[in-house]
């Protein structure tokens, strides 16, 4: 049976205070991008392509569902745990953990007015075969 992942990345913790002086975290890949509107961009096409590269269809999942999952990065862009948040299965929630666990480095945290600090992000992650 063929996996299709479907991520519906809405970011929805952030993207209402993403004004002009919030600065999204860096990963490697998008440190060539000045600080704008881009950056968020190149931060959310990253993560999004990590998941659907990355995400299994656990063996044993019979259903399909969401997953919520946080995730947040500290002022020094460390991940911290990631978190569920709403799930409709204790095998698709292992596998978001797993995933969202084996992000990219964060070479430049997020910032507020130029200061670093903590940013969090609410994920939906699809599992659909």
């Amino acid at each position: 049976m063929k996996f299709k992942a479907v991520l519906l990345f809405f970011l929805l913790t952030t993207i209402p205070a993403l004004a002009q002086e919030m600065v999204a975290p860096t990963f490697e890949r998008c440190q060539h991008i000045e600080v704008g509107e881009e950056m968020q961009v190149c931060f959310n096409r990253t993560l999004m392509e990590h998941v659907m590269t990355t995400l299994k269809y656990p063996e044993g999942l019979e259903e399909e569902g969401k997953v919520f999952i946080k995730i947040t990065f500290d002022e020094e862009g460390q991940l911290q745990e990631p978190e569920v948040l709403k799930s409709f299965s204790e095998l698709a929630s292992d596998e978001a953990v797993k995933v969202m666990r084996s992000l990219p480095q964060i070479v430049r945290p997020a910032t507020e007015n130029g200061a670093p600090v903590s940013i969090t992000y609410t994920i939906p992650v699809q599992f659909k075969k």
